[in-house]
């Protein structure tokens, strides 16, 4: 706690008339671009499984927090200690199985129990629909996520997996009927119809992995890193014999790519 107090009085001095001159002119909207960049090097850091970054870039989130919360006490919107109590006000109420006496079988009804008592928080009260909670600014894929969640937490779900699978299938089929339409359209047709029924493809495959209990997102990155790992080996490779991509044919870089999926 002392050094938590010491990082807010840190910053506070920053923030000071004779502080800092970049800290003394940040606002809430000049510092969205940090508190983006930093959640997702935090998230790098995780994937990295390296606990020493992953404590430098916590820090660096948890700047940001205090960051806001300083410029918001300056205009006695909130201070960072009315930011803690309302997390830890709000986690006690959620929480009636700890805190009180409420008894719950498992996960689900803790789920049920949270969106229950989230409906009945003053932050709720003018929702129109359970999804309103949901950020627009989310990635999609985290986005969809999270609206599939909700839709199941409210009973709107497929009951087994397989019909995930099945409904995935489906897609398929209308995004190829949809293609084949398109290149046969004269004159041609625009992609919007295409671009409809890819997105119901990446909708579903998220809802696949969100029954299956996985996330997405993470899936994607972590699919996305080892193609990058795998690229780089090929680059060094070319580099070392002194060609490039455009003067192999497709046999070898195809032979190359195999060489390098047996090394990660």
């Amino acid at each position: 706690m002392e050094e938590f107090n010491r990082l807010h009085e840190t910053i506070r001095r920053l923030r000071a008339p004779d502080g800092c001159p970049w800290d003394r002119v940040q606002t809430h909207d000049t510092l969205k671009p940090y508190l983006l960049e930093e959640t997702y090097e935090t998230l790098d850091a995780l994937d990295k499984k390296n606990p020493e970054l992953l404590k430098e870039e916590l820090g660096d989130l948890l700047l940001q927090i205090v960051l806001h919360s300083v410029i918001a006490a300056e205009s006695n919107d909130f201070t960072l200690g009315d930011v803690a109590r309302g997390i830890t006000e709000k986690m006690i109420r959620r929480h009636p199985h700890v805190f009180a006496d409420t008894k719950v079988s498992g996960q689900s009804e803790v789920w049920q129990n949270w969106e229950r008592i989230k409906k009945t928080e003053s932050s709720q009260r003018e929702a129109t629909s359970i999804l309103d909670s949901v950020p627009r600014q989310l990635p999609a894929l985290f986005r969809a996520a999270k609206i599939q969640k909700k839709a199941a937490r409210a009973g709107f779900d497929f009951t087994e997996t397989k019909s995930v699978l099945t409904k995935i299938k489906e897609e398929i089929v209308e995004f190829e009927e949809a293609s084949l339409r398109q290149a046969q359209a004269e004159p041609p047709a625009g992609q919007e119809k295409i671009i409809d029924e890819f997105g119901d493809i990446l909708f579903s495959l998220v809802n696949l992995a969100r029954k299956l209990d996985f996330d997405a997102e993470d899936a994607l990155r972590l699919s996305t890193k080892k193609f990058e790992t795998r690229f780089r080996k090929i680059e060094n490779k070319l580099r070392q014999e002194q060609k490039d991509f455009k003067e192999c044919s497709a046999a070898e870089l195809d032979r190359l790519w195999g060489e390098a999926k047996l090394s990660t």
